[in-house]
């Protein structure tokens, strides 16, 4: 009775972690190519010329800030905005029109929004390799399907709605082996021009339960 009782417990917790992460019936790159379909269907990114305005929500002490930037996507122009700065690289030179700022940050800054804001799309940069297999995992009591992107220095995970493959979340492992990260939430969606762009952007850290702040998406311009 007593190794009947072992054995069934055993059981149910390989199948309780097995419920946690299944394989995927889709590769990480077919759900890749099925969220870009829902999130930029016409495929507008490329050549996207539009303003981003933006509000953010920060714990306090911080101060929460209004700032803007534009996109031209086919001339690689970024344009960034906010009180007492004002700036703009165009590919990997730059021109700064009020206040101050050193190359190596600006061009920090057009990477980071023409990155987090072109998602999923810009996972179909030159050089980005995803991984093969996907899976199915469970986030705040919702199964998602998970695609596992290695870049050089972190690890992407993107968290996509079985149904519509919306991205609905995805976290970085600046040191996956301790999981030192962040995960962002995704909320609402803004359409322009066909398409669908995921309005607030909530984040918090992953080794422990730190909010560090959400990104609003107040709305987006044509330029």
């Amino acid at each position: 009775m007593k190794n009947t009782l072992v054995l069934a417990c055993t059981v149910l917790l390989i199948s309780s972690c097995a419920l946690e992460k299944l394989p995927s019936d889709l590769t990480g790159p077919e759900l890749i190519e099925k969220s870009i379909a829902f999130h930029d269907p016409k495929g507008t990114w490329k050549d996207l010329k539009a303003t981003f305005v933006l509000e953010d929500s920060l714990p306090a002490p911080r101060s929460s800030r209004s700032y803007s930037f534009s996109l031209d996507n086919s001339e690689s122009i970024m344009t960034y905005w906010i009180d007492g700065t004002n700036y703009q690289v165009h590919h990997d030179s730059l021109q700064v029109d009020l206040g101050e700022i050193t190359l190596e940050r600006a061009l920090r800054s057009r990477n980071y929004y023409t990155f987090l804001w072109g998602l999923p799309m810009k996972l179909q940069d030159d050089g980005t390799t995803i991984d093969l297999l996907a899976t199915m995992e469970e986030l705040n009591g919702r199964e998602y399907h998970v695609v596992r992107v290695p870049y050089e220095k972190d690890s992407w995970y993107f968290y996509l709605e079985p149904e519509t493959y919306r991205m609905a979340a995805y976290k970085f492992y600046q040191d996956e082996a301790n999981q030192l990260g962040e995960i962002i939430y995704l909320e609402g969606l803004v359409e322009f021009d066909g398409m669908k762009i995921p309005a607030n952007r909530s984040w918090y850290r992953t080794e422990k339960p730190e909010f560090l702040g959400t990104d609003k998406l107040v709305r987006i311009e044509s330029l």
